[in-house]
């Protein structure tokens, strides 16, 4: 009996965080049942990029949930920038969609996307260009990017950073050599490391 009550309040409370983010019935196209694909885990923090099994990338904004979901099924609000796991809601913003071809144009790709500009056979590090100038990255584990692959998951700073290829929804992990640089400057750090 108490668990009937306990199921029938979340579910009470569900249906209350979509009808505060998502259009009623007659405009269901406004949010959509999907599941995350990747990544797995699945944590829902600041800057985590994910993307779901109709192959579209999105990117958690202003969020520490830490929830480590593997696969959830969650509900997606476009037109709210709404992401609802679990009965939470997370602010998130749409890095690229996908059409029934599953192809897209380049105007739909965001300004922050990263695109390999140079890469030496045998090396780890490559150049890669981006709203900033020119970047020196270190490949690290994941998908190992070819020259014209576009990325997106790092904004600013240096380290270790988790990225999402646009092409095939890959993840892969870099590291930040440098980064605001002119193309000589980008050249000369390439050729000191590889």
């Amino acid at each position: 009996m108490m668990s009937h009550i306990v199921q029938r309040i979340a579910l009470s409370a569900m249906m209350m965080v979509l009808s505060m983010f998502c259009a009623p019935l007659a405009q269901a196209a406004a949010c959509y049942q999907s599941s995350i694909k990747s990544p797995t885990p699945f944590m829902g923090n600041n800057d985590e990029i994910f993307v779901l099994t109709d192959g579209s990338i999105w990117q958690v904004k202003y969020e520490y949930e830490y929830l480590y979901e593997y696969s959830p099924s969650v509900i997606i609000c476009p037109s709210k920038n709404t992401l609802i796991i679990k009965g939470k809601s997370l602010s998130v913003a749409q890095i690229q969609a996908r059409t029934a071809s599953k192809r897209l144009s380049g105007s739909t790709i965001k300004r922050n996307t990263l695109t390999v500009k140079q890469r030496v056979r045998g090396c780890d590090y490559f150049i890669a260009d981006g709203p900033a100038g020119l970047y020196v990255l270190e490949w690290y584990r994941g998908f190992d990017p070819s020259v014209g692959d576009k990325f997106v998951g790092y904004e600013r700073g240096y380290g270790f950073k988790n990225i999402t290829y646009l092409h095939n929804g890959r993840e892969g992990r870099i590291y930040v050599e440098d980064y605001l640089l002119s193309a000589d400057r980008a050249a000369e750090i390439l050729a000191n490391k590889c």
